[in-house]
């Protein structure tokens, strides 16, 4: 996607009243476009459009029947003469960008400015981008902060700012080893105090957006300070079809005798078992998907065991899959218990309607042989499918199959956890994307974007593995000199202190991850222990996790 294509889609999501206000763009602008998308003179360009009138100049003349073209070079000529600069090209492309966004120039235009900008035509290579000051969080009972025009805050895909949080959250205070940092005056966010502890190892990610000017950070595990072995098991166990004929009476007794005769040669109906053809499954098992036998090469009537009324298996060429009818909701709740567990590797999706369950054994150890997994279940239907991985399958492959059959559920894409929204909108996190949880003992974990960071965010279900993680940051910030060592506290009556009913909510750690590529990224950290949650903000190669505090608090 374009440059004025990613406007033209910031604009739907964010409302187009955004390119009204320079900061609140400009903010955008971080947060939404991919590293690569515009060198950081084109956006401060484009910025500097909004901030000196030339954009609303353009609007105004359009919006009063003037000729597109003559609206994008005069506005463009306005704008050069305000920015002191020769580059009329440049400042028309930027005017005929934001005229596209707007829906008020075309595509055959913008690219025809774009060759009188002194820019190259094509995406340029990413550079360092300029970060704006954080967005403050307003005070309880305050509405949101925004600029004069500025749209409401809108869902997904785009980003948006951070809504108040239940509690205005007080940020690092002086007292610590960070670095001195004031929020502005009307933002009443979170506030940092003291020394404390904080920090967890990246897992090495495999989902990444697209790459910044250098490559992405891998978010990967150092040698933990505490030996923990956390072993994650899958036993999978597949019932046979085993007949067993049993011969009972005399094995001598005459062939002619009419009782033998009338037993062998008439059989009992209930004893053919349940109907397996495809379209009757498809019948039965509607409440799991639409077409639930799609891909499958045979199925066969399994052996059902205590609390299950069928259980058919099946095969197609990447594994199997079994079919499962419960007697009861309550022996279907006792099966989705032992499928769903926060083992690392694991998507969950919990809900009381249909439970969704893949499991990736590669996550935590990419030379694991252990079988892939989707399992997925019905509580209207009473029943379950649960896919299988053959050796050497993995669980992208059993993605498609799950697709294929269209089935009722559908897999998590974001966060799920109500603390964890909470917790991102508390920091400004956005543009978040599941992927599999990378350490043990996580309910789930998302990739996502603080300010055109990578950032990622998770949540533990137990209080001991959030300490644990914690103490791995800690362990890595004293390594690195303590390069930032503080801890946030909510200020709940906004006067900008800690006060004794204000007790600390999470510890913030900075420390610099060296990768196997020889970059260095600066890591900051920062956790919330009554949520469980913790995000891990990455930079982009500069090793300074200090600024990535101050770009925060």
């Amino acid at each position: 996607m374009e440059l004025h294509e990613s406007l033209y889609a910031l604009g739907q999501s964010q409302g187009r009243e955004l390119f009204n206000d320079a900061d609140s763009f400009r903010g955008a602008l971080d947060d939404y476009l991919d590293e690569d998308s515009a060198t950081t003179g084109d956006i401060n360009l484009l910025v500097d459009a909004v901030r000196l009138g030339a954009f609303q100049a353009m609007t105004t003349m359009l919006d009063s029947g003037a000729d597109s073209d003559r609206a994008v070079s005069e506005a463009g000529a306005r704008l050069a003469r305000d920015r002191g600069s020769a580059d009329v090209g440049g400042a028309m492309w930027a005017l005929a960008v934001l005229g596209y966004a707007i829906g008020k120039v075309n595509d055959q235009q913008v690219r025809r400015y774009r060759t009188q900008h002194a820019s190259s035509p094509a995406p340029p290579p990413a550079g360092p981008a300029t970060m704006l000051p954080p967005t403050g969080l307003p005070s309880p009972g305050q509405p949101p902060m925004t600029s004069p025009g500025a749209p409401p805050p809108m869902s997904p895909p785009g980003p948006s700012a951070p809504a108040p949080a239940p509690t205005a959250p007080v940020w690092p205070s002086s007292g610590s080893s960070a670095p001195s940092y004031s929020p502005p005056p009307s933002a009443g966010a979170p506030s940092p105090v003291g020394a404390g502890s904080y920090g967890a190892p990246p897992p090495a990610a495999t989902q990444t957006f697209s790459p910044y000017g250098q490559p992405p950070p891998a978010k990967k595990r150092k040698l933990w300070p505490i030996v923990v072995g956390v072993v994650a098991g899958v036993v999978l166990v597949g019932g046979g079809v085993v007949t067993v004929v049993a011969l009972s009476g005399d094995d001598k007794k005459d062939p002619d005798d009419p009782k033998k005769s009338d037993s062998s040669a008439t059989s009992d109906p209930t004893s053919e078992g349940p109907d397996v053809s495809f379209d009757a499954l498809n019948t039965r098992y509607a409440s799991l998907a639409t077409m639930v036998t799609s891909g499958l090469d045979s199925c066969a009537a399994g052996t059902p065991q205590s609390g299950q009324t069928e259980k058919i298996e099946c095969t197609f060429p990447q594994g199997t899959m079994v079919l499962t009818t419960y007697a009861s909701d309550a022996e279907l709740t006792a099966a989705r218990r032992r499928h769903l567990n926060t083992a690392e590797g694991t998507i969950v999706s919990d809900v009381d309607s249909g439970a969704y369950y893949r499991f990736d054994p590669t996550t935590a150890d990419p030379e694991s042989t252990a079988a892939a997994l989707v399992y997925w279940d019905s509580a209207a239907g009473k029943q379950s499918a649960e896919v299988t991985g053959s050796t050497g399958v993995s669980a992208d492959q059993l993605d498609q199959t799950f697709e294929a059959v269209s089935a009722t559920v559908t897999p998590p894409d974001g966060p799920t956890d109500l603390a964890v929204k909470d917790f991102n909108t508390l920091f400004g996190i956005v543009n978040c994307r599941r992927i599999p949880t990378e350490t043990g003992g996580e309910t789930e974990e998302s990739e996502c974007r603080r300010s055109g960071r990578r950032t990622w965010v998770g949540r533990f279900d137990k209080g001991a593995d959030l300490r644990r993680y914690r103490t791995n940051a800690k362990t890595l910030t004293n390594q690195d000199g303590r390069l930032v060592v503080d801890y946030w506290y909510n200020d709940d009556n906004s006067n900008g202190q800690q006060d004794d009913d204000e007790p600390e909510q999470g510890k913030i750690y900075g420390y610099v991850e060296e990768q196997d590529s020889g970059s260095s990224f600066g890591v900051l950290y920062i956790d919330d222990f009554d949520c469980g949650c913790y995000l891990q903000m990455y930079d982009k190669g500069q090793g300074d996790p200090e600024k990535l505090y101050k770009l925060i608090f």
